[in-house]
């Protein structure tokens, strides 16, 4: 009886006590920015074509399918986007737009350039990349010279020596594709 007779008094003390604490309680003021960035979204989508917002649905439809692991890896190269500079964001963009203009084969082939690059050992890319430093400093007339010369060596060499220059080159490009398997 004693413990119903305190349940029912501090159901009173709540119901007395909780309108003013319930009024005292204020909504928290909405983020300036977020809010102002939902009215400009929502502006833009009002502003799209029905196609435009089709096109949109569809490409959220894509996201929500990706397995969480390449949603995850998507946003990291999105924040990595968002944190480049302008000039590095063209460069990109101007490498993407001739990657399009490539035929199938000639992007295949620079695929595959690029694999062979990536599983080069970090030394050896170092090495390549002071290297082309170097051939890029070149005058055009320099670089010329340097194709020539590297040409007139080429043909000096015998077919043998032709040959087992090809087959080193070759034991070097699936080196790293006999690692990678």
């Amino acid at each position: 009886m004693k413990q119903a007779i305190r349940q029912w008094g501090v159901l009173l003390f709540l119901l007395v006590l909780w309108p003013p604490l319930s009024g005292q309680a204020q909504p928290l003021p909405k983020d300036d920015l977020a809010s102002g960035q939902e009215k400009e979204a929502l502006e833009r989508w009002r502003q799209m074509s029905p196609q435009e917002k089709q096109q949109l649905r569809e490409r959220y439809q894509r996201w929500k399918s990706l397995a969480p692991e390449e949603r995850e890896e998507l946003r990291k190269r999105f924040e990595t986007w968002r944190g480049m500079t302008p000039d590095e964001k063209r460069v990109i963009r101007r490498n993407f737009e001739r990657w399009r203009t490539l035929s199938p084969q000639q992007q295949e082939r620079l695929r595959e350039r690029w694999e062979r690059w990536r599983n080069l050992p970090p030394e050896r890319r170092e090495v390549l990349r002071r290297r082309f430093e170097k051939l890029k400093a070149l005058s055009p007339e320099e670089r010329r010279q340097l194709r020539e010369q590297f040409r007139e060596q080429r043909q000096r060499l015998s077919p043998q020596e032709k040959r087992a220059f090809r087959e080193r080159l070759k034991e070097r490009r699936q080196r790293p594709q006999k690692q990678r398997d």
